[in-house]
């Protein structure tokens, strides 16, 4: 199920293939967004695109694409139906009534093109959940290593979400940016002391995922863009 890649695609299969591994399941509910998320999930009809292993919803009876074979397999063994797979989705027209998008935009060169394949697999009226670093100003070494094609200004992110067929209902703004020295540090870490830098991001994970994001009405993400990053609702037409 997975087509020839772009250069972004094979990058990324090559640095989350490796990263994943030192990695443990995170639980969904351990989200402060899953809250947001709960009124909307339906085991079968609920696709997570990109997950790894930071699932942002229950993993029995949940559709998962990802290009990481260590995700997908531990995802699996905990029911998860799972696909190895990039754009097109290997699902019809209208199979789902949910599907998340968590940190995963920014890795995709085509991303206009994902947009709308999410478009066509969810049923009308269908809420895609999504969130993606923001303002290019605040890129740094560890967006690079990370696989990042970019950071989003407020207008293109609204804009390439209106042009697919979605209308952002809500979102909250998150502080999602580092200081130069620190993107460079984390970045050297997460590049070539994977085992030891994931020991600290799980440790601190818990903590930084329960943090309580205000929601606010959309599509004005201006506040979003000034703070670094973004998670949320948007409604299929």
């Amino acid at each position: 199920m997975v087509r020839a890649m772009d250069s972004a695609g094979a990058n990324n299969q090559a640095i989350y293939d490796d990263l994943w591994r030192h990695y443990d399941l995170f639980p969904h509910d351990g989200w402060s967004s899953w809250s947001e998320i709960a009124p909307h999930y339906r085991p079968g009809r609920t696709l997570e695109i990109g997950p790894g292993k930071f699932p942002h919803v229950p993993i029995e009876s949940t559709h998962f694409t990802d290009l990481s074979r260590a995700a997908l397999s531990e995802l699996q063994q905990r029911g998860g139906h799972c696909v190895r797979a990039t754009t097109p989705l290997p699902y019809p027209d209208g199979s789902f009534e949910l599907v998340c998008l968590f940190e995963v935009l920014e890795h995709v060169e085509e991303d206009g093109a994902l947009l709308a394949e999410v478009h066509r697999v969810l049923a009308p009226g269908g809420r895609l959940f999504f969130s993606c670093p923001m303002n290019p100003n605040y890129w740094t070494y560890y967006d690079k290593v990370v696989g990042h094609v970019r950071r989003y200004r407020a207008s293109e992110l609204r804009d390439k979400l209106q042009a697919a067929g979605f209308e952002v209902e809500r979102f909250c703004a998150r502080h999602d940016r580092m200081a130069g020295w620190f993107g460079a540090v984390f970045g050297f870490g997460t590049r070539y002391l994977a085992g030891f830098t994931a020991s600290i991001v799980k440790h601190y994970l818990p903590k930084v995922a329960a943090l309580p994001w205000t929601w606010q009405p959309g599509p004005d993400l201006d506040e979003a863009e000034q703070r670094g990053g973004i998670t949320g609702c948007a409604r299929r037409r």
